[in-house]
Protein backbone atom coordinates (compact mmCIF):
# COMPACT_ATOMS: atom_id res chain seq x y z
CA UNK A 1 0.00 0.00 0.00
CA UNK A 2 1.07 3.70 -0.74
CA UNK A 3 0.54 7.05 -0.58
CA UNK A 4 -2.34 8.61 1.49
CA UNK A 5 -3.69 4.92 1.91
CA UNK A 6 -0.73 3.53 3.72
CA UNK A 7 -0.58 6.49 5.89
CA UNK A 8 -4.09 6.27 7.01
CA UNK A 9 -3.59 2.38 7.64
CA UNK A 10 -0.65 2.87 9.71
CA UNK A 11 -2.59 4.96 11.68
CA UNK A 12 -4.93 2.23 12.11
CA UNK A 13 -8.45 2.79 14.24
CA UNK A 14 -9.80 6.33 15.55
CA UNK A 15 -9.92 9.70 14.35
CA UNK A 16 -7.36 10.72 11.81
CA UNK A 17 -6.31 14.41 11.52
CA UNK A 18 -5.12 15.12 8.19
CA UNK A 19 -4.96 18.89 7.35
CA UNK A 20 -6.77 19.97 10.57
CA UNK A 21 -9.39 18.31 9.63
CA UNK A 22 -10.80 14.90 11.91
CA UNK A 23 -11.86 12.07 10.11
CA UNK A 24 -12.90 9.15 11.40
CA UNK A 25 -11.39 6.01 10.35
CA UNK A 26 -14.74 3.99 9.55
CA UNK A 27 -16.10 7.32 7.36
CA UNK A 28 -12.31 7.60 5.23
CA UNK A 29 -13.04 3.67 4.79
CA UNK A 30 -16.38 3.49 3.66
CA UNK A 31 -15.53 6.35 1.25
CA UNK A 32 -12.93 4.16 -0.32
CA UNK A 33 -12.87 1.90 -3.38
CA UNK A 34 -11.53 -0.92 -0.64
CA UNK A 35 -13.32 -0.65 2.75
CA UNK A 36 -12.28 -1.88 5.74
CA UNK A 37 -12.28 -6.02 6.09
CA UNK A 38 -15.17 -7.22 8.27
CA UNK A 39 -13.98 -8.18 11.37
CA UNK A 40 -14.38 -11.99 12.73
CA UNK A 41 -17.07 -10.81 15.10
CA UNK A 42 -19.30 -9.14 11.61
CA UNK A 43 -18.63 -12.24 9.98
CA UNK A 44 -20.09 -14.22 12.73
CA UNK A 45 -22.83 -11.25 12.88
CA UNK A 46 -23.57 -11.76 9.21
CA UNK A 47 -23.75 -15.54 9.28
CA UNK A 48 -26.10 -15.08 12.30
CA UNK A 49 -28.55 -12.73 9.86
CA UNK A 50 -28.05 -15.19 7.05
CA UNK A 51 -29.38 -17.82 9.20
CA UNK A 52 -31.86 -16.25 11.06
CA UNK A 53 -33.44 -14.87 7.75
CA UNK A 54 -32.91 -18.94 6.22
CA UNK A 55 -34.80 -20.10 9.08
CA UNK A 56 -38.03 -17.39 8.83
CA UNK A 57 -38.41 -18.25 5.13
CA UNK A 58 -38.10 -22.13 5.88
CA UNK A 59 -40.46 -21.68 8.87
CA UNK A 60 -43.10 -19.78 6.47
CA UNK A 61 -42.23 -21.87 3.47
CA UNK A 62 -43.50 -25.11 5.51
CA UNK A 63 -46.33 -23.14 6.87
CA UNK A 64 -47.14 -22.63 2.98
CA UNK A 65 -46.81 -25.75 2.09
CA UNK A 66 -49.35 -26.89 5.01
CA UNK A 67 -52.18 -25.34 3.46
CA UNK A 68 -51.06 -26.93 0.09
CA UNK A 69 -50.05 -23.52 -1.76
CA UNK A 70 -46.65 -22.95 -3.74
CA UNK A 71 -44.24 -20.89 -1.66
CA UNK A 72 -43.22 -18.43 -4.39
CA UNK A 73 -47.37 -17.96 -5.19
CA UNK A 74 -47.51 -16.99 -1.58
CA UNK A 75 -44.86 -14.38 -1.96
CA UNK A 76 -46.19 -12.92 -4.43
CA UNK A 77 -49.85 -12.38 -3.02
CA UNK A 78 -48.01 -11.11 -0.45
CA UNK A 79 -45.52 -8.74 -1.93
CA UNK A 80 -48.78 -7.48 -3.95
CA UNK A 81 -50.61 -6.98 -0.71
CA UNK A 82 -47.45 -5.02 1.00
CA UNK A 83 -46.89 -2.98 -2.36
CA UNK A 84 -46.36 0.49 -1.20
CA UNK A 85 -48.94 2.39 -2.19
CA UNK A 86 -47.31 4.90 -4.73
CA UNK A 87 -46.23 1.48 -6.81
CA UNK A 88 -48.56 0.34 -8.93
CA UNK A 89 -49.23 -3.92 -9.14
CA UNK A 90 -47.84 -4.73 -12.78
CA UNK A 91 -45.81 -7.18 -13.02
CA UNK A 92 -42.62 -5.78 -14.00
CA UNK A 93 -42.82 -3.95 -10.90
CA UNK A 94 -43.57 -7.26 -9.04
CA UNK A 95 -41.01 -8.92 -10.50
CA UNK A 96 -38.43 -6.12 -9.45
CA UNK A 97 -39.67 -6.84 -5.97
CA UNK A 98 -39.40 -10.39 -5.75
CA UNK A 99 -35.95 -10.46 -7.84
CA UNK A 100 -37.76 -12.44 -10.88
CA UNK A 101 -37.01 -12.12 -14.23
CA UNK A 102 -40.57 -10.78 -16.66
CA UNK A 103 -40.82 -14.46 -18.05
CA UNK A 104 -40.68 -16.18 -14.90
CA UNK A 105 -42.85 -13.48 -13.26
CA UNK A 106 -45.84 -14.06 -16.10
CA UNK A 107 -45.75 -17.82 -15.06
CA UNK A 108 -45.98 -17.30 -11.42
CA UNK A 109 -48.21 -15.19 -12.36
CA UNK A 110 -50.17 -17.43 -14.35
CA UNK A 111 -50.14 -19.84 -11.30
CA UNK A 112 -51.27 -18.10 -8.94
CA UNK A 113 -54.51 -16.99 -11.64
CA UNK A 114 -54.79 -20.73 -12.15
CA UNK A 115 -55.52 -21.11 -8.27
CA UNK A 116 -57.55 -18.32 -7.65
CA UNK A 117 -54.90 -16.26 -5.23
CA UNK A 118 -55.10 -13.20 -7.84
CA UNK A 119 -56.30 -11.70 -11.15
CA UNK A 120 -55.16 -9.41 -13.87
CA UNK A 121 -57.02 -6.43 -14.59
CA UNK A 122 -56.87 -5.15 -17.64
CA UNK A 123 -56.47 -1.05 -18.09
CA UNK A 124 -59.93 0.79 -19.69
CA UNK A 125 -57.95 2.91 -21.20
CA UNK A 126 -54.98 0.93 -22.36
CA UNK A 127 -55.63 -3.02 -22.64
CA UNK A 128 -51.96 -3.71 -22.89
CA UNK A 129 -51.55 -2.58 -19.25
CA UNK A 130 -52.16 -5.07 -16.60
CA UNK A 131 -52.17 -4.87 -13.00
CA UNK A 132 -52.89 -7.65 -10.23
CA UNK A 133 -54.74 -7.61 -7.78
CA UNK A 134 -55.57 -10.00 -4.92
CA UNK A 135 -58.97 -12.30 -5.43
CA UNK A 136 -61.32 -13.21 -1.68
CA UNK A 137 -59.08 -16.75 -1.75
CA UNK A 138 -55.35 -14.92 -1.93
CA UNK A 139 -57.02 -12.55 1.17
CA UNK A 140 -57.99 -15.28 3.17
CA UNK A 141 -54.40 -16.79 2.51
CA UNK A 142 -52.93 -14.10 3.47
CA UNK A 143 -55.12 -13.86 6.88
CA UNK A 144 -53.91 -17.45 7.60
CA UNK A 145 -50.12 -17.13 7.47
CA UNK A 146 -49.80 -13.56 9.38
CA UNK A 147 -50.13 -14.74 12.43
CA UNK A 148 -47.21 -17.45 11.85
CA UNK A 149 -44.81 -14.92 10.25
CA UNK A 150 -45.67 -12.45 13.25
CA UNK A 151 -44.96 -15.05 15.91
CA UNK A 152 -42.15 -16.28 14.01
CA UNK A 153 -40.70 -12.24 13.62
CA UNK A 154 -41.25 -12.64 17.91
CA UNK A 155 -39.37 -15.21 18.03
CA UNK A 156 -36.46 -14.47 15.84
CA UNK A 157 -36.71 -10.54 15.64
CA UNK A 158 -33.98 -9.70 18.19
CA UNK A 159 -31.77 -11.92 16.98
CA UNK A 160 -31.98 -10.70 13.42
CA UNK A 161 -31.91 -6.87 14.64
CA UNK A 162 -29.00 -7.41 16.56
CA UNK A 163 -27.03 -9.24 13.64
CA UNK A 164 -27.53 -6.01 11.34
CA UNK A 165 -26.61 -3.82 14.18
CA UNK A 166 -23.48 -5.80 14.58
CA UNK A 167 -22.77 -5.76 11.19
CA UNK A 168 -23.45 -2.39 10.18
CA UNK A 169 -22.27 -0.66 13.37
CA UNK A 170 -25.83 1.28 12.89
CA UNK A 171 -27.43 2.26 15.10
CA UNK A 172 -29.83 4.72 13.55
CA UNK A 173 -33.79 4.13 13.09
CA UNK A 174 -35.05 3.57 9.78
CA UNK A 175 -35.76 6.44 7.48
CA UNK A 176 -39.31 7.33 7.37
CA UNK A 177 -40.28 5.17 9.69
CA UNK A 178 -43.84 6.94 11.69
CA UNK A 179 -42.09 5.19 14.80
CA UNK A 180 -38.52 6.01 14.59
CA UNK A 181 -38.15 6.38 18.92
CA UNK A 182 -39.62 3.36 19.19
CA UNK A 183 -37.66 1.76 17.05
CA UNK A 184 -34.32 2.90 18.20
CA UNK A 185 -35.01 2.14 21.74
CA UNK A 186 -35.61 -2.03 20.18
CA UNK A 187 -32.24 -1.41 17.90
CA UNK A 188 -30.26 0.10 21.10
CA UNK A 189 -31.63 -2.75 23.31
CA UNK A 190 -30.62 -5.55 20.29
CA UNK A 191 -27.21 -4.36 19.85
CA UNK A 192 -26.03 -4.47 23.71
Amino acid sequence: MRGPAAEYAAQGPGLITKSATNISWDDKMAKAKNPRPLTEAEYRALAEFRFQLRKFMRHMEEEVRQLQVNPQQYQLVLAIKGLPKDEVPSISCLAERMQLNHNSMVELVDRCEENGLIKRVRSGSDRRQVTLSITSEGEGLLKRLGSAARNELRSIGAQLVDSVVKVTGDHRPAKGGSDNKGRLAYIKKAGT
